[in-house]
């Protein structure tokens, strides 16, 4: 309990600061120029997605999940590692995903990525939250090794890193070809003769669907990459980045998932995660479910009766 307590303390010190936040420094400016990086995609759906993470006391329940799960004979060692791997990448990232501007009032532009100066900035962001995260991160770790006992590793431990390889790549994929697959569809359709989509900051940043944002461009972005995954994991189960990294999308007790649960898995991952504000809790549910699933799969996978495994290469007999 002693991890759970340090992982609250950020929680605890992030609504503090909510409800005093003392007065607020208001910063205008007009024109000057803004260098771009190509991170600037991922840093800016990143930090949308972890904007609240502190707030909604993710760490916390983070290290109680692991608690209970381990409760369920499950191994340790395995899920503290796990456990600890999170809770050390949002200690990390979090004060790395914001855009900061140029200390230069006068001056509109943002501190370009992995430049000096921005690392600088990352490193002088860094507080009392960074080192309750690695606290409760090593504490977690202790804990696994003391009380753990060393198991076999459930079925999805070994692609667990390479689903997520394969989500970035796919990630880039889309950031590059979504603007213009969009505006040849507004210009060939005639909705929008100057179309202005673009994934500069992020797709969860260009694609997020509301009443108060209804564009064509987003109306007709979203259904894309919902297609891009529904389509390749219908037909041949998996996309170029699980092809990539070797995984494929199989159906749990088949060889293959029918197009409709398949429609139910990209429903709810990625699709949820464009609904604003949802978006962020339905993707901590789904990462949280995975400690507590007995096969160690996503909540999308467990609804749709989905397992990703290794792709095994066909092998044509001799002779």
């Amino acid at each position: 309990m002693a991890a759970a307590a340090v992982a609250a303390f950020p929680t605890w010190e992030e609504w503090r600061f909510r409800l005093q936040p003392g007065e607020p420094e208001i910063r205008a400016c007009f024109g000057g120029s803004m260098e771009t990086s190509p991170l600037d995609p991922l840093r800016g759906d990143l930090d949308v997605l972890l904007r609240d993470v502190t707030a909604a006391a993710v760490p916390v329940l983070l290290v109680v999940v692991v608690f209970i799960a381990c409760l369920g004979h499950k191994s340790a060692r395995q899920e503290g590692r796990r456990a600890a791997g999170a809770l050390a990448l949002i200690a990390v990232l979090e004060p790395a995903v914001p855009a900061y501007g140029l200390p230069d009032p006068d001056d509109c532009g943002m501190i370009t990525m992995l430049s000096p100066e921005w690392f600088a900035t990352v490193l002088g962001s860094w507080g009392a939250t960074q080192f309750c995260l690695l606290g409760a991160a090593a504490l977690v770790l202790l804990a696994a090794r003391i009380t753990g006992i060393a198991t076999a590793q459930r079925p999805a431990a070994g692609v667990t890193w390479r689903r997520v390889a394969a989500l970035l790549v796919d990630y880039v994929i889309l950031v590059v070809a979504l603007p213009f697959v969009v505006a040849l569809v507004l210009l060939v359709t005639g909705l929008d003769g100057s179309p202005s989509f673009a994934t500069n900051w992020g797709l969860v940043n260009a694609m997020c669907v509301s009443p108060v944002s209804m564009d064509p461009d987003r109306l007709i972005a979203l259904p894309m990459v919902l297609a891009y995954f529904w389509a390749q994991h219908s037909r041949q189960g998996w996309t170029l980045g699980k092809w990539l990294l070797r995984i494929r999308l199989a159906g749990a007790g088949e060889a293959k998932p029918g197009v409709g649960r398949v429609a139910l898995r990209t429903l709810v991952f990625p699709g949820a995660v464009f609904v604003p504000v949802v978006g962020p809790f339905v993707l901590v549910i789904d990462v949280l479910w995975t400690f507590l699933d007995p096969d160690g799969r996503t909540l999308h996978d467990r609804l749709a009766r989905t397992v990703v495994t290794p792709r095994v290469p066909s092998v044509k007999p001799l002779g």
